[in-house]
């Protein structure tokens, strides 16, 4: 095997260039990018395609939607304008979503500084980069808590 097919094959099988199914780790993923996005399809995209992740833009809807590689327990969206950017689980719950955020910490550039409950008895977290996300429960009219699916909507420029 020559030394290119040979690497090719080291790195097809490392961690950082497959695709993880857990949707604990594609949450992790997504609300890495998100916060660190600053709210620009660009620079969200990039990232979220390092980890697998496919995207499409919706320019009717204004949105770029996101899917990983693997599996369809998890998915995201984003404005095309910096507004928001939202990770989505249908398998994992609100206390989970909030778990999961205390592992922004380890991207090294970003960490979770301060949680509440806003006006609606919804989590808001802030982060340490000054962006707000709000965790509530999946689907088209979410609930402050679930126990069997979570949405996290980050917010840029203060926008809720």
């Amino acid at each position: 095997m020559n030394k290119i097919a040979c690497l090719a094959a080291v790195l097809a099988a490392s961690p950082a260039f497959a695709q993880d199914a857990d949707p604990s780790n594609q949450l992790i993923e997504g609300y890495v990018a998100c916060a660190m996005g600053e709210g620009l399809p660009d620079k969200t995209v990039t990232p979220l395609g390092l980890y697998g992740w496919t995207h499409e833009e919706d320019a009717e809807m204004g949105v770029v939607n996101f899917q990983p590689g693997i599996g369809t327990d998890t998915f995201a969206y984003m404005s095309l304008t910096p507004d928001y950017c939202h990770i989505e689980s249908t398998t994992l719950g609100t206390a989970k979503a909030l778990e999961l955020m205390g592992y922004l910490s380890f991207s090294g550039q970003v960490s979770l500084e301060t949680t509440e409950t806003d006006e609606n008895g919804c989590t808001t977290a802030t982060l340490s980069n000054g962006v707000v996300a709000v965790i509530t429960s999946g689907g088209n009219d979410p609930v402050c808590t679930s126990d069997t699916d979570s949405g996290v909507r980050f917010y840029f420029g203060g926008g809720q």
